[in-house]
Formats: structure tokens, sequence, C-alpha cells
């Protein structure tokens, strides 16, 4: 005899085969396929600025497993959301095709995930409530040291049938709204913000603001004069016939230039008529040129200075305390210098050694103008 076959009972084996395939794709351990878990789909973002940056890395800092999303529940049991991959993986490849070929200027962007996850719980017969939560740290390596860019923090919750849900759609809404807002971000801040300098390129002033009341700024067409030498020449004690007071000193700003940040740095050389003075019986050419020599090496010490800036390696980070380090440094050898100077030559008395410094450091002011 001959049973016929139950239509409804192959409809009954064919749905709990689905079901059972689901269950499969979302419990480890239960032998499903790699290629069973949740993909992102790879639909294309709308970015304004996609040429500025590409997506170097993206490391995955959550305490879960690499592929696991969270807890969602199925059929009133709380099963493992998971990736068919890492996520930090499948977010790498799901932003980056929507960027475009990166270039020598792009950023190379790190995308740091402190938070991805989905948390779902049974709060009524057929009812669902969930939350998706995305945290992400965007970030860059400039010279060895990572620089905080901007971080991005969302939350979504919802209720749900306990039937299925497009979890995928939904968490890749809050994931698109995370690289949309680090392409606003960038599109205000590029060539404006610090944050994003590739570098530090220096510009230099000379201060030169002519003669003030109380002082002479270093011009090498302007030779000093005993009327600049206004101090009390009373000086008890003193075996010196005269002293010029002379040094130097910087301003600095910043500004974006560019994918760059310009450091200005303003020059100033200049002598404080209040603070030098000359004897009246020593108020001869000699004397004065001595000073002058005095006055002339400063200005080569700020020159020196220029010019070790120049090839120093200056980062972002701390170029202002590398430049005022240098500064000190700078200072402590023109007083070496100025030492040295007086000591060689007597303080002016010893008049051949006195004119070879007077030539020697003429010479070099020269050099320094020409052309100028």
């Amino acid at each position: 005899m001959i049973i016929p076959k139950n239509p409804l009972k192959g409809t009954y084996l064919a749905v709990m085969a689905s079901i059972w395939c689901w269950v499969l794709a979302l419990t480890p351990g239960l032998g499903q396929p790699a290629s069973s878990g949740l993909i992102f789909k790879k639909e294309k973002i709308a970015l304004a600025n996609a040429r500025s940056f590409y997506i170097l890395d993206v490391a995955d800092k959550r305490k879960m497993k690499p592929n696991q999303l969270g807890t969602v529940v199925l059929y009133g049991t709380a099963v493992p959301l998971l990736l068919n991959q890492p996520l930090e993986r499948e977010l790498f490849e799901h932003w980056s095709s929507s960027l475009r070929p990166k270039t020598e200027e792009s950023l190379p962007l790190e995308i740091q995930l402190d938070e991805v996850s989905v948390s779902e719980r049974k709060i009524a017969p057929n009812k669902i409530s969930g939350e998706m939560k995305v945290k992400i740290t965007f970030q860059w390596t400039r010279a060895a040291t990572t620089v905080f860019l901007t971080g991005y923090s969302t939350a979504s919750t919802y209720t749900r049938p306990e039937t299925s849900y497009d979890h995928e759609a939904a968490l890749r809404r809050l994931l698109d709204g995370a690289i949309r807002n680090f392409d606003q971000w960038i599109g205000l801040n590029e060539n404006k913000n610090p944050l994003l300098a590739r570098g530090v390129k220096l510009v230099f002033e000379n201060l030169n603001q002519g003669e003030q009341s109380d002082t002479v700024f270093y011009d090498p067409a302007r030779k000093l004069t005993w009327d600049d030498f206004q101090g009390n020449s009373n000086r008890p004690g003193s075996k010196y016939a005269a002293a010029v007071f002379s040094s130097l000193s910087y301003e600095g700003s910043s500004k974006m230039a560019g994918k760059y940040l310009q450091a200005t740095i303003g020059l100033k050389v200049f002598m404080v008529k209040s603070m030098s003075w000359g004897r009246s019986e020593a108020r001869n050419s000699s004397t004065l040129a001595h000073e002058q020599t005095h006055f002339n090496i400063t200005r080569l010490m700020a020159e020196r200075f220029r010019e070790r800036l120049k090839t120093m390696d200056l980062t972002i980070e701390d170029y202002d305390s590398q430049i005022q380090y240098e500064f000190l440094e700078i200072f402590r050898e023109m007083n070496k210098e100025q030492e040295k100077y007086d000591a060689e030559s007597h303080h002016g008395l010893n008049t051949s050694v006195q004119d070879e410094w007077n030539r020697k450091v003429q010479a070099e002011i020269t050099r320094l103008y020409q052309g100028s």
C-alpha cells in the first residue's frame, strides 16, 4: 500500500530547517559556516571630503570577542550577534569603500572602536527592547606621537516584536554616522587646525624698529655715537672706561598656512641707552669702536640663532620649547663670545688685537648684509 505524502508536514520541516539555520548563524560552537555571520552592506556613504583622508587602521578596543557585536533575543533566548569576520576588518573594508584613492596630501586616519554593541532583552510577550551603542575615537600619528582629533558617540533604543529584525541596517546607520561626522569635522578644520598640521615651517622677521627714546635697534648703517651712552658713568670701583648694554630677543607667533604650521620668529637686536655709559675722559673713537664691535657681535649671534633654527627638526608638539631652549643656548654662547672678545683685546687696550677683532667682526657683518 502506498501512503500519500503530507504536504503540510513538508512545509513544517522546511520552516524548522530555516529557523535552525538562523540559530546556527547566531550561535557559536554549533558548526556554522564562516560565511554565515552578519556582513555590512557595502553601500556608498556620501562624503564631501573623501579625498582629504584615508583609513590607515581600525583598532578594536572593545571588551568582547573580535567578531561579536553583543546579544539579541531569538525565540525567547539570548544568543550572540556575530559578524562574519572581526569588526575592525569589517569596518575597515566598509568605510574604505566610500573613500577615494589616497594622495600624498591625504591624512592617514586611525580609528579606534571604543564601543560598538547591541543588547536586547524581552520585556513582554512578543516584545523585545534593544539598545545599540557606538563610541569611536579618530586620531592619527604624527612624528611618533598619537594626536587625538575628535570623537563620536551615539546610541539608539528600539522595541520590536519577537520576529526577525534587520540589525545590520540599524547598526550600519549609526556607524556610517560616525564616518560622516568625521568627514564634516575635517572639512571644517583642514588647513585651519594645528592638530592636522603635517609639520612646522619657520618664517623669520627682523624687528628693526629704528630708534626709540631709550632703545637703538641694530642697523648696519646706523653706528653708535656717544650720545647713545646715557647711563650713569660714575661707577664706584669700576675700572672700565665704558660699557654698552646690547642684547637680543625674539617674538613668536604661529598660524596655519596650508597643511603646515607657520611659526614666525621676529628677531630683535638692540642696545639700551640708559644702561650704557662712558666716562667723559674715555669718550674717543677707539673706545667707541670697541663698544660698536660688542654690538656687532650681538647681531652675529642673532644670525647664528636663526641659522641653527633652520636646521632643527622642529615638532608640532614641542616646537615652542625647542626654540626657547635654543635661544637660551645662544644667549649663553653670546656672553662667552663677548667675554672672550674683552679678554683677548684687554677691553680695547691691546690695539693690535682690537683692530683684528674689529676687522673680523665687520667682515662678517658685511657678508651678512650683502645684497640686502
